[in-house]
């Protein structure tokens, strides 16, 4: 039974005991639920999408390190110079190669893949930018330039797509016998 008090989950079914939860599962299902939830609150909206796609990076991450585990076993995170202390745009190389899969500009998963690691690194460097002054302005506010064009629900379903191709085809790569269903 699902112990939350918030009325929305009481419809949700229970999970089974012996079910694994993934994390990179878990993050694209809070995407999608904040991608549902978006068009609820017009002038919110543009945070919510972006707040989908900076999910939709954490959930990137998240399956790297369940693919780069799956794929090298200790050295993922044990030894001198450990695959998962590397910079994650490094690891999706290193995941994307020893799963055969093609990392090419000419792919639009890699694109999309860039360019979610890229937004979570800018906004994990929380750069200042001038807000205007009054609390109504700030409210109807695109969020900073440069993400602004990603705020859209064309551009995260979009995002979300492509990301599911990577990963489909990231999980394909993976060992047969040690890997479960995608999920997504």
């Amino acid at each position: 039974m699902n112990a939350s008090r918030d009325p929305a989950d009481a419809r949700l079914p229970p999970l089974p005991q012996d079910a694994q939860t993934l994390t990179y599962v878990e993050l694209w299902n809070g995407a999608d639920l904040l991608i549902r939830k978006a068009g609820e609150e017009v002038a919110g909206s543009r945070w919510v999408f972006l707040s989908a796609l900076v999910m939709l990076s954490f959930c990137l991450e998240a399956y790297l390190d369940y693919a780069g585990s799956l794929l090298f076993g200790a050295a993922w995170r044990e030894g001198d110079a450990p695959h998962a202390g590397q910079d994650v745009q490094r690891r999706l190389a290193l995941v994307c190669a020893a799963c055969g899969v093609q990392l090419e500009a000419r792919h639009t998963y890699r694109t999309v893949a860039m360019t979610l690691l890229e937004l979570r690194a800018s906004l994990t460097q929380a750069t200042q930018m001038r807000m205007p002054q009054s609390q109504l302005a700030r409210r109807e506010a695109p969020p900073d330039p440069a993400w602004a064009p990603y705020c859209r629900r064309n551009v995260v379903l979009d995002y979300r797509a492509q990301l599911r191709i990577l990963l489909g085809k990231l999980h394909a790569g993976l060992p047969a016998a040690e890997r479960g269903p995608l999920s997504l």
